[in-house]
């Protein structure tokens, strides 16, 4: 019997190696790379049968298309800039959305239970050194995204602190992890240094700063997406990319912005565009 016909009322299999976060020599090459490299990686975290299970999961949930025209910031800029500064650059971007509020419609909510694991929590806070929250966002706090070929991820800072992303299924071409680690010290919109780098990747064409990282399904990545400049690359083929993605704070309460929740459109209700599996709209 495959994963996807599992009867509701059978035990869950196991959806992630917890055993690999109790070893200290992951957790001090954890510490490196998200230090020394900007983020961490573990390989085969989630499971095959997690694997099956998550990716049945979203696949079985609405999902929004959200369009937007906004800045790196998740915003429409800030007047008291030129209107050539990179503070007020637009681009158009898109992707696909699976909000909490929906996840947790699902019969047996399997990507927010590993969100809310504390075993999660203690280990990301032990590799950024630091007491980290859960986000108190009603839907961003844990999300899935799903990206198609007709999508454009967005080049963005999150106003989360730090965040993971497990991911589930890769598309046949594309679909790196872009980003620029640690280049804004601050999280402040002002902050020059990030005002440098969006002018730089965005606006120059110069990608010299950005690493990539090529991520397999069942890998757990880590990064501080407030601090380091990032996107989805734009993928290639049929196959959607798929993962979920943890969002942390640095302080107990955090919670997207109103501007940040209502740009993303994760909530089915709120949606431009809400489509089902069969493409319904």
């Amino acid at each position: 019997m495959s994963q996807s016909n599992i009867p509701s009322e059978s035990p869950i299999p196991a959806l992630v190696n917890w055993s690999l976060l109790d070893d200290p020599n992951i957790l001090q090459q954890c510490q490196d790379a998200l230090r020394n490299d900007g983020a961490m990686k573990i390989p085969n975290f989630a499971t095959s049968d997690g694997l099956n299970l998550l990716k049945d999961e979203i696949q079985s949930c609405p999902y929004n298309e959200s369009k937007q025209h906004y800045t790196a910031w998740q915003d429409q800029g800030d007047a008291r800039y030129p209107s050539n500064h990179p503070r007020n650059y637009k681009m158009h971007s898109s992707a696909g959305f699976v909000g909490r509020k929906s996840l947790q419609q699902t019969q047996r909510q399997l990507g927010v239970s590993i969100y809310e694991d504390d075993r999660m929590i203690q280990f990301l806070s032990s590799v950024a050194n630091k007491q980290l929250y859960r986000s108190e966002d009603a839907n961003g706090s844990v999300y899935s995204y799903r990206i198609t070929s007709h999508h454009d991820p967005p080049w963005h800072f999150d106003e989360s602190p730090y965040t993971a992303i497990l991911y589930l299924q890769n598309s046949e071409g594309g679909g790196e992890f872009d980003f620029v680690p640690w280049c804004r010290p601050s999280q402040s919109k002002d902050d020059i240094k990030g005002h440098d780098i969006v002018r730089q990747v965005l606006m120059e064409g110069n990608t010299d700063e950005v690493r990539h990282i090529a991520a397999e399904p069942g890998e757990l990545i880590f990064f501080s997406g407030a601090h380091s400049f990032h996107r989805a690359a734009p993928v290639t083929g049929p196959t959607n990319r798929l993962g979920l993605v943890l969002t942390f704070g640095e302080e107990a309460g955090f919670a997207n912005s109103r501007t940040v929740r209502d740009a993303n459109e994760w909530d089915p209700k709120d949606a431009s565009c809400l489509i089902k599996e069969d493409g319904e709209r």
